[in-house]
């Protein structure tokens, strides 16, 4: 009861939007719809007592029998529930196998032979037995001819021959209502979480094309305001990038954030942004493109809340489910219901790929373009037929330390390198993209140039 006060409490805390809720998991109802399942198994003498009992399979003398069709395979159960699916209709169906002479349930792959085979086997106080039957080994209930069990007990293995099969279980299919609701409530409701997710992911993506064309038209204009726009775009990228906000690289808490890890984040980055606005001289333009930015990454995390409320909704009800009916619903739930896209972070996923492909690329950051060596920006790069690229000073001095390895792949390509290997189209890139690191590299290089010519002494002037 509890966290169904909390389920409601959370949907309407965040004030999500009304069609947002609409989708949203009727905890309460599916409880309903339990209640309405274990008081139909009550009716038909079937209470979560008698069938957990059935479930565990265990017998009067404390020996656990398991009797599975491979090593691979589950132990075998005395009743089975399992859920049909065609189309959108689900059909929950329980079987159980009886003894044809008393009613009594019995394991529904134990033949009659198998059964008074292990009622000889020596019994000791909690040991437990494992059975492998081949397909061929009567485990329908009969077989014409005689075939061969491999029996594990004790780590040794036995074969053992059995003849006819001489009696045959039956199987009774309980006729159950109450489960179907539960089940096409909840499909119903996993289909709508879905689209809305769907839907969700379009509009994100919109956003963020949009987005990333205006950013693109304030920093490709020829002018000094475009320049310290470009900056501006250039160091709020940095920190969203340093920040992390949806996925974590680092060894303590790699892969996805949780959703409180996200807001953290999130708040610390833009704490980040609000310190520095003045500083950033972005224009009104600008200004607007940061605070749509903003909003993109807030209501992303908004949605990831709302999913992960129902995602722990959905955990509880299944959990509630087998609990109070002892059907263990989970262990045979249909795979299109089990590997439903709303249960990963799919959108997140998507969302930060799409920040990445079309936002992040617009203003470059510099630490993509450094020179290994120098560690400073590749003035003049040079791309060795390794295809590593080195700026041009960096080069020279390898060259004149007849150092022929590659730094980075350790290959001979140094040596060879001239003229030809400067890479004209990534120098005309950095020109533009980075003007003042280009050219505060140009002038370092000019005054180590002179320093080789002349000497350490070569730029300072002496008065006589």
């Amino acid at each position: 009861m509890k966290f169904a006060h909390d389920f409601d409490a959370s949907l309407r805390k965040e004030e999500y939007p009304q069609e947002w809720l609409d989708s949203a998991i009727s905890y309460r109802q599916l409880k309903k719809c339990i209640k309405k399942v274990q008081k139909e198994l009550r009716e038909l003498g079937l209470d979560p007592h008698i069938l957990e009992q059935l479930w565990q399979n265990v017998d009067n003398n404390d020996e656990i029998v398991t009797i599975r069709a491979s090593p691979e395979e589950p132990r075998s159960r005395p009743y089975h529930y399992y859920i049909s699916s065609g189309g959108a209709n689900f059909k929950p169906r329980l079987t159980v196998a009886i003894d044809p002479r008393d009613g009594s349930p019995l394991d529904a792959w134990l033949s009659p032979e198998t059964r008074n085979f292990l009622k000889g086997l020596p019994r000791s106080p909690r040991t437990e037995k494992q059975l492998f039957i081949s397909a061929a080994a009567g485990i329908d209930g009969g077989t014409s001819q005689p075939t061969l069990l491999s029996v594990s007990e004790h780590g040794n293995t036995v074969e053992l021959e059995i003849g006819d099969s001489t009696e045959a279980f039956e199987t009774v299919e309980i006729p159950l209502t109450s489960d179907s609701e539960f089940f096409q409530i909840l499909k119903r409701e996993l289909d709508d979480l879905n689209r809305l997710q769907e839907m969700k992911q379009k509009q994100l993506t919109i956003q963020i094309n949009k987005l990333g064309s205006d950013i693109t038209n304030l920093t490709e204009i020829a002018s000094k305001r475009s320049r310290a726009e470009v900056e501006a775009w250039r160091e709020i990228f940095r920190l969203y990038v340093d920040s992390q906000i949806f996925f974590s690289t680092s060894k303590q808490d790699t892969g996805t954030r949780s959703c409180s890890a996200a807001q953290k984040q999130l708040e610390d980055f833009s704490n980040g942004i609000a310190d520095k606005r003045k500083r950033l001289r972005l224009s009104h333009n600008g200004s607007a493109a940061l605070n749509s930015f903003l909003y993109i990454n807030a209501s992303l995390l908004q949605f990831m809340k709302f999913q992960e409320i129902n995602r722990t909704a959905l955990t509880k009800i299944m959990k509630k489910f087998d609990k109070r009916t002892a059907l263990h619903m989970q262990a045979n739930l249909p795979r299109m219901l089990a590997d439903e896209q709303f249960v990963a972070h799919d959108l997140a996923k998507a969302a930060c790929f799409t920040i990445q492909e079309q936002l992040l690329p617009i203003v470059p950051q510099i630490n993509d373009y450094l020179c290994p060596v120098c560690l400073t920006i590749s003035f003049k790069p040079v791309r060795l037929r390794c295809n590593h690229v080195f700026c041009i000073r960096c080069l020279i001095v390898m060259q004149r330390a007849k150092q022929d390895h590659c730094p980075l792949c350790r290959g001979g390509v140094v040596m060879e390198a001239c003229g030809e290997n400067v890479d004209a189209k990534l120098m005309k890139f950095l020109k533009m993209k980075f003007p003042a690191e280009v050219k505060a590299k140009q002038k370092e290089n000019q005054h180590a140039a002179g320093v080789d010519r002349y000497g350490e002494n070569y730029d300072k002037c002496a008065v006589m």
